[in-house]
């Protein structure tokens, strides 16, 4: 059989092998590029789920074509994004208004947005999903939904600004970083005199900052012409492993409330690294 990518050919060795087994291949070739393939025509005709099941064990060699289209999962989660800030607000509407089956209503498409959209979410994200889920349940108060709601699009409106413009997105990030570089200098001298709060918000800061660079870079480096390819000498692959390790080492810190060392942390190892990183992305931009 000849197998095809978006109209092209897809070299693979079919032979001994399965359809399904081909699918695998070219689904791991298509998750490498940052793509999820959204459509399989064996011989003209798209398959339904049940029917590509079905089809998956067939021998692979042979007569016929079977053509696989894909999308970026960028774009496809671009697209859930916006669908699911329409629902929420739906969903709170309706739950709102009192009426039992328009309620009904959305608790399905709920769930039918979750089965279709699941698997394109984050642990996180799903976490927020399930919240609410739980809060379209019968008997919970309708007009209590709102605020939840509310806080879902906001926080889901983020994502989704990252997605459609990562480039800007990352230059907030930046921006971000100027506003608590100074803070991190000083949650040492924090710790050691009692203003454990204040810097504990600045290392919860740092980390969701950290966490946004990290979600957003993908997307960055697909669609940007101005990613850096070293921070200071060490290419982006050995900077990021190395950002990883102090990210472990501090997880370690907090499991064992060691103070001094989620403070060293702080100042040596997690200023200087991001201060490289966004001066390197700035370099690269263009951006002063």
């Amino acid at each position: 059989m000849l197998f095809t990518m978006n109209g092209t050919t897809a070299p693979v060795e079919a032979e001994g092998q399965t359809i399904g087994d081909i699918l695998a291949i070219l689904d791991e070739r298509a998750e490498a590029m940052g793509e999820i393939i959204v459509e399989v025509a064996v011989n003209g005709t798209a398959l339904t789920p049940d029917e590509l099941a079905e089809a998956s064990n067939l021998a692979a060699a042979g007569d016929g074509t079977v053509a696989l289209v894909s999308e970026p999962a960028a774009d496809l989660k671009a697209r859930a994004l916006e669908s699911l800030i329409e629902l929420v607000h739906a969903a709170a509407e309706a739950m709102a208004s009192g009426d039992a089956e328009a309620s009904d209503s959305a608790r399905k498409a709920w769930e039918s947005y979750r089965t279709a959209f699941g698997g394109l979410f984050s642990a996180e994200e799903a976490s927020f999903m399930d919240a609410f889920a739980e809060r379209l349940e019968p008997g919970n108060p309708g007009a209590a939904l709102k605020p939840l709601a509310d806080n879902l699009a906001t926080f889901f409106g983020e994502r989704l600004a990252e997605l459609r413009n990562p480039a800007e997105a990352m230059m907030a990030a930046a921006k971000f970083f100027d506003s608590i570089k100074a803070d991190l200098s000083e949650v040492p001298v924090r710790l050691q005199t009692g203003k454990d709060a204040e810097a504990m918000r600045t290392m919860v800061l740092a980390v969701e900052l950290i966490n946004k660079t990290v979600r957003i870079m993908p997307e960055f480096v697909r669609t940007s012409s101005s990613v850096p390819l070293e921070v200071e000498g060490t290419d982006m692959p050995a900077f990021y492993g190395a950002l990883n390790g102090v990210l472990r080492e501090l997880a370690q810190a907090f499991e064992n409330k060691d103070g001094v060392l989620i403070g060293d942390l702080a100042e040596y190892e997690i200023r200087p690294r991001l201060e490289s990183f966004y001066s390197a992305i700035r370099v690269a931009a263009g951006t002063p």
